[in-house]
Order: structure tokens, then sequence, then C-alpha cells
């Protein structure tokens, strides 16, 4: 136990012995809420025999994720990396991997990044030909993000005031990634939430992986993370 708890401070000694019940840490900046998560994980592993693969450590940065990872896997004496210490866009992509096929995808699906989804608004426009400086990639690329991060189409009526072919743009380019059997990193998100809310065996399977769940600056957290 001592090990478990060397370095930390009394707050961060009481938040990784916490064990009851679910547990919400609030502290400023540079406060060591990662290595409390850190610790977290070294004291459900060796005190209570939890099986590391059983539990779920969701941070923001796949440096961050790399950083816990390593200090895991050297505290804990593993011989390779944890599977489930992850980025909310990384354990999307995992999950979508296995399930994609449920919501029409190929499971080999490609994941566009700025420029490709940024390439293909672009050849919309082009196609309806609408004013280019009106419906710049940029903007409309930030407009489908908000929409599909606030789970929130209707966003759409209020944007349609600005840009009347909003709507329509929005449509081609879902299709768009449809047709290529691709997702941006908004879908990832987005279908993992589509593919549990529709399919209760599905989500009651990756419930039932873990036994528990820490999540890295939780207060940041947008919607759709939620």
């Amino acid at each position: 136990m001592s090990s478990i708890l060397e370095g930390l401070n009394e707050a961060q000694k009481e938040a990784v012995l916490y064990f009851d019940s679910p547990l919400l840490v609030l502290a400023g900046a540079g406060s060591g809420k990662t290595r409390v998560i850190t610790h977290k994980i070294m004291f459900l592993t060796q005190e209570f025999g939890i099986d590391i693969d059983r539990i779920l450590a969701i941070t923001f940065t796949n440096k961050a994720a790399s950083e816990m990872k390593e200090r895991v896997k050297n505290a804990l004496g593993l011989e390779k990396e944890p599977n489930w210490i992850t980025t909310f866009h990384s354990l999307s992509a995992k999950i979508l991997r296995i399930e994609a096929q449920r919501l029409g995808y190929n499971r080999d699906f490609a994941i566009y990044d700025e420029e490709d989804s940024k390439k293909l608004l672009k050849d919309i426009v082009e196609e309806a030909n609408l004013d280019k400086d009106l419906y710049k990639p940029e903007r409309l690329k930030n407009i489908i993000s908000q929409i599909k991060q606030n789970l929130d189409e209707s966003l759409l009526d209020f944007y349609e005031m600005q840009l009347p072919h909003i709507r329509t743009i929005y449509e081609k380019y879902q299709e768009g990634l449809i047709f290529a059997n691709a997702m941006d990193f908004d879908d990832l998100l987005l279908n993992v939430v589509k593919l549990f809310k529709e399919n209760e065996e599905i989500r009651q399977k990756w419930q039932d992986m873990f036994d528990y769940i820490l999540v890295d600056e939780y207060q940041d957290t947008n919607k759709i993370q939620h």
C-alpha cells in the first residue's frame, strides 16, 4: 500500500483510496489529477485484484494516454501496455472496428482528418456552384462539428439564416462519407452514441466489459463525450 500512495498529498491519497461509489475530483490545473488516476489504477489492481483489462481510463490527448500507459505498465510490472487506457476517439474507433457493420459500415472504414473533410466539403460547394467565399470549407467543417458534438441537428435551422444551403451541404457531406466508407473524427463519437442508444444488447456487452471507468479532465467533456 505504501508504494501506491508514495508521493501523494493527503487530498490525493483520499481520492485514490475512495472506493464505495462514483467520485468526482475537483482540482485546478497542474494539481495532479492525472497522477491520481494512475495511482487509482494501481490501487484497484494491487489491493482489490481487479484485472487491468476491466479498468477503462479515458483522457483527452494521445500524449496523456501514452504517459499514463507507461506509468501503469512500469508500476505493475506488466509485459505490455494496458489495452484500455485511451482517448475518447481511440476508444470509439476500437468499438466501431468491431461493431461498425451494425451501422452500415465495413470494419475497415477510413477515418477522415480535417483536410479530408475540407476536401469533401470543397467538392460539394463546387458541384453545387455555391459562393466559395460564403461557403468556405473551414467554416462549414466547424459548423458540422458543432452540430455533431452537441447532438443537435436543429442547429441547422439557426445556421440556415446565414447559409441557406447548409442543410443540403450537411446531408451531402454525410452521404459522401458513407459512400466512401468513412467517418470523420466527430462521427467516431456520434456513431458510438447512436450504436449504444439503438442497440441495448451491444450497449450491455460493452458495459459488462469494465468494472471501473476513470475519466481524466472530466470537466472538459462536451455533450457527446458525456
